[in-house]
C-alpha cells in the first residue's frame, strides 16, 4: 500500500458474501435453540435467506441498501472485536481518542468498499452445512458459495460467538484465509511504512474516506 493512494482491502468478498457478513433480521438465542452449534448454524443459514431478498431487490436505491447496511452490519456484526484485532498489537499503544476514530473510520471503510460490490450479485446460492465448536464461545459454521455457471464453490467459514444469549459473526474465512487477519496484515504494513505511529493509519482511512466523496 501507498500513502495517499485508495486500494481496497485485500479481503474484498463477493457481493453475495459480504451481505451476508452483516445482514441478520432476527438474532436467535441460544436457550431458545438449546444447541449452540444448531442455533449457529440456523443464524447463518436464517441470514443468508434475509441477505438474498435485500440483494433481490431492485426497487432500492444504492442509498437505501447501503443505509440498511450500515445499520444492520453494526447491530449484527461485533466490529468492536473486529477493529480491535485489525488492528493487531498497535492497539496497546494507541491513545484512547486514536482508538476511538479509528474505529469510526474502520466502519466507514467497511460500508463504503463493500455497498459498491452490491450491483455484483449474479444469482449465487448459499448453503450452510455443518457447524463444529471452536474454543469455549465460538462455533464454526460451514458454508458454500454454491455459483449458477458450473463454477467451483467457493467454502465460507463463519465465526460465531455466543453474546449476552445471542450470535454475533466475528470472522470469516474464505477458503482457508481468514478476513480478519488479512485485514490486520495491511494495516500493519501501513503503519509501519510510516514508521509505527497509529496516526498514520488513521490519516490514510481519513484521506482514503474525503477520496471517496470526490
Amino acid at each position: 500500500m501507498t500513502a495517499g493512494v485508495y486500494q481496497a482491502p485485500r479481503f474484498i468478498l463477493p457481493a453475495i458474501l459480504f451481505v451476508l457478513f452483516a445482514l441478520v433480521m432476527t438474532p436467535f438465542s441460544v436457550r431458545a435453540e438449546g444447541d449452540q452449534g444448531a442455533a449457529a448454524q440456523k443464524f447463518i443459514a436464517g441470514m443468508a435467506q434475509d441477505a438474498l431478498d435485500f440483494l433481490k431487490d431492485d426497487s432500492l436505491s444504492g442509498e437505501e441498501k447501503s443505509g440498511k447496511f450500515r445499520q444492520l452490519l453494526q447491530s449484527r456484526y461485533d466490529m468492536d472485536t473486529i477493529g480491535r484485532f485489525a488492528l493487531g498489537r498497535y492497539w496497546n499503544v494507541a491513545t484512547p481518542d486514536q482508538r476511538t476514530e479509528y474505529q469510526k473510520l474502520f466502519r466507514e471503510m467497511i460500508v463504503r468498499v463493500y455497498s459498491n460490490r452490491f450491483k455484483d450479485y449474479k444469482g449465487q446460492k448459499f448453503e450452510t452445512r455443518s457447524h463444529r465448536a471452536d474454543g469455549g464461545k465460538d462455533t464454526l459454521v460451514s458454508s458454500f458459495i454454491v455459483p449458477t455457471d458450473g463454477a467451483a464453490e467457493v467454502q465460507v467459514d463463519w465465526r460465531v460467538r455466543q453474546t449476552g444469549g445471542g450470535f454475533k459473526v466475528v470472522d470469516v474465512v474464505v477458503e482457508g484465509v481468514s478476513m480478519s487477519v488479512t485485514q490486520r496484515s495491511d494495516f500493519a504494513s501501513v503503519i509501519q511504512r510510516g514508521g509505527g505511529n497509529v496516526s498514520v493509519l488513521i490519516d490514510y482511512l481519513k484521506k482514503n474516506q474525503e477520496e471517496s466523496k470526490k
